[in-house]
């Protein structure tokens, strides 16, 4: 059997392939993955994309009439996809989008309810595609924690020596300081805070782990 002949699977992508007649998906999504190493996130772009495409042409509506503000042919997809997804969008602009988009008869709610995450593409690859999606690990947890401790007692000297410029210049007076720096990470996602060793240990943020608990049906 050939990538091109991959049968349809029961997963959301798979959906989507029927629903939307994405009949090159499947071979766009391994050639992007395999050959490209495009990311899980940009493959969910990607597919959303596709859905948003097949449903603009389904409803005969021009993408760039869509759109409020020139733009041309090749990024107008994009552009519009981007205002209706992004967090950094204004909410106003992404409701004139939507509004303009009702109006040329696009059912945005379903529409959006199709758009995949990056768990369910990595779930559809797995599961579906039978492409492995685990990266080879260039850098160790031991390294990684080796490397931060480094920056972090770096940053530290680096504030230490500069304030004790400051106190010898007159320009601080204060006792004996103590400099700590602390680094936190956190996920964009879903907002949890972590400290490094903490997201080392568990390996995964708390989000991507309840994503990938509801399986190929999300």
């Amino acid at each position: 059997m050939t990538h091109d002949e991959t049968p349809t699977c029961l997963c959301k992508v798979g959906r989507n392939v029927e629903q939307y007649d994405l009949d090159d998906l499947n071979t766009e999504l391994r050639d992007r993955r395999v050959e490209a190493g495009a990311s899980l996130r940009d493959l969910a772009d990607y597919v959303n994309q596709r859905v948003l495409a097949a449903a603009l042409t389904a409803a005969d509506v021009d993408v760039t009439d869509a759109l409020y503000g020139a733009v041309s042919d090749e990024d107008a997809l994009t552009t519009l996809y981007e205002a209706l997804a992004s967090d950094d969008t204004p909410p106003e602009r992404t409701a004139r989008v939507q509004t303009r988009l009702a109006q040329r008869g696009v059912d945005m709610e379903a529409v959006e309810a199709d758009w995949v995450t990056h768990p369910t593409v990595r779930t559809h690859l797995r599961e579906c595609l039978d492409i492995e999606t685990q990266r080879t690990a260039t850098i160790t947890a031991d390294d990684a924690r080796d490397t931060i401790e480094w920056a972090r007692t770096q940053c530290a000297n680096i504030v230490d020596q500069t304030v004790t410029r400051l106190r010898n210049a007159n320009v601080l007076e204060t006792g004996p300081l103590d400099v700590t720096v602390t680094i936190q990470l956190t996920c964009t996602d879903c907002g949890t805070t972590y400290r490094p060793h903490q997201l080392l240990s568990r390996r995964e943020c708390a989000c991507t782990a309840a994503d990938q608990s509801d399986g190929p049906t999300d």
